[in-house]
């Protein structure tokens, strides 16, 4: 299998697919982000600075025209105003203003200003934005009032020259500032997404170096509180919990196959047997025919067990059941419990959605357990109780218990004391670790407590959530 890296062909060429790392996505985001605000912020100023320049202009040029016709009706005195007289301009149109006085014919009278065109001659218009010689310009037109008469019209602009070339250089300034900031900011962003990433590289350098075998190490944390330090403590915890499954699992395997071993041991044993010297004997066959037997049902019992704990989740037919008829019915079914004083006290009138295969392994599991350890003659108690919000069922003996450091482990699975690991006593240590996932699949939990001065206790509690009265 090839290790190249992925190309995308154009034509006959091949070129390599880029692939970004992390610090440059940020800074890319960063200065994308930067680069949409530059651009808006840059555009609200350049709009606000054109409005206020073309304001200015426009404000100017009405003033001169006001001014003008001012100068005209303070003329009058009553008389008709001569609009010829070169008193009226003079001293009254600032620099870039033109302004032009016609007659009502359309002729110019006089004129004063730069711009040595003639202007369009309107009664009334503006003020304006127009292209006169292609040029921008603010035009406006008024007409000259004398007697209650019109007597003429009054044309005026101003050029735009200074505001575009303002403009222009505020465009220029605002692109060298946004380039210089945007330059800054890819620097910048870049820099500070390494130093902010340099501890999730550091966190991974010490999760690439971790194996099966390094599962008691931790990742190390700064103590800020950080995200990072969030992970690491998330990451931390999963470990732990890897380390406790693996050390489950590799001694769930080693027990696994100590227990396979035996049985076929014997079987091979009996089989060599039968090959060499024993199939001619009847006796030696069938004592070697039931031995077999009795190993391959141990064997098939335990490879069972072993699969429903391999399952993840227990697959559950929920109906209603009596539990008080359940557990009659399920230990009427062991025929090890004639050896024993079994008393009963249960509730008759309970009910629980379960899976009636599976509490009846559950309920079987426990008293099977409990009659391996129990003297012949001895006391087996099963009852139920009613505690706030749950219902209980509970299995004593009188047998000789567990050893206190035990009764957080028998729910392990092939955890055995020490006393039970004889073949003299049945048993693979599956059974309660079964008996658990029955009674968490159901939404319940199940422990083992001491009796004073001996015996045990076992406890399965359900929710009465799942209960009800029959």
């Amino acid at each position: 299998m090839s290790c190249a890296p992925k190309t995308k062909r154009i034509g006959k060429y091949h070129f390599p697919k880029l692939k970004w790392g992390l610090a440059w996505q940020i800074t890319l985001w960063y200065i994308l982000l930067l680069l949409l605000t530059v651009l808006i912020l840059s555009a609200l100023t350049y709009w606000g600075n054109s409005q206020a320049l073309h304001k200015e202009e426009q404000q100017v040029l009405e003033s001169t025209v006001t001014r003008v016709l001012g100068v005209l009706d303070d003329q009058m005195e009553g008389q008709v105003v001569d609009i010829r007289d070169p008193k009226t301009l003079k001293g009254n149109v600032p620099k870039r203003v033109t302004i032009q006085l016609t007659s009502l014919q359309g002729t110019v009278l006089q004129k004063a200003g730069d711009l040595r065109d003639q202007l369009p001659v309107e009664q009334q218009a503006g003020p304006e934005i127009r292209v006169l010689n292609d040029e921008d310009v603010y035009y406006m037109a008024r007409p000259i009032m004398s007697v209650g008469k019109q007597i003429g019209t009054l044309q005026a602009l101003i050029d735009l020259e200074d505001v575009e070339l303002a403009e222009t250089v505020f465009l220029r300034q605002l692109f060298w500032l946004g380039g210089s900031a945007l330059l800054l900011a890819a620097i910048g962003g870049f820099i500070l997404s390494r130093q902010v990433l340099a501890p999730l590289a550091e966190l991974n350098r010490e999760i690439s170096l971790l194996t099966a075998n390094d599962l008691n190490r931790r990742l190390p944390l700064r103590g800020n509180g950080d995200e990072l330090d969030l992970l690491g403590q998330t990451f931390n915890h999963m470990l732990q919990r890897l380390e406790v499954s693996f050390k489950q699992q590799k001694t769930f395997v080693a027990n696994a196959s100590h227990e396979l071993r035996t049985p076929l041991m014997v079987i091979r044993g009996h089989a060599d047997i039968l090959q060499r010297w024993g199939a001619e004997d009847p006796v030696i066959v069938r004592d070697s025919a039931t031995v077999m037997v009795d190993e391959t049902k141990m064997m098939t019992k335990l490879v069972e067990n072993l699969l429903t704990l391999a399952r993840e989740e227990l697959q559950l037919t929920l109906v209603p059941l009596n539990l008080s008829e359940l557990i009659i019915e399920s230990a009427r079914g062991l025929p090890f419990l004639r050896s024993f004083e079994v008393k009963y006290d249960l509730l008759p009138d309970i009910e629980i959605k379960g899976d009636e295969l599976y509490l009846r392994q559950l309920i079987r599991i426990i008293l099977e357990n409990a009659g391996k350890y129990v003297p012949l003659g001895g006391r087996i108690r099963v009852f139920l109780q009613s505690v706030e919000d749950t219902v209980r069922l509970i299995i004593e003996d009188n047998g000789p218990g567990f050893p206190p450091d035990a009764l957080e482990l028998i729910f392990n699975r092939f955890y055995r004391v020490d006393e039970a690991r004889s073949r003299n006593i049945p048993g693979h240590g599956l059974g309660l670790s079964i008996a658990k996932r029955i009674v968490e699949a159901h939404g319940g939990r199940i422990w083992a407590e001491n009796l004073e001065p001996q015996g045990a206790r076992f406890c399965v509690e359900f929710p009465k959530d799942t209960l009800g009265a029959i």
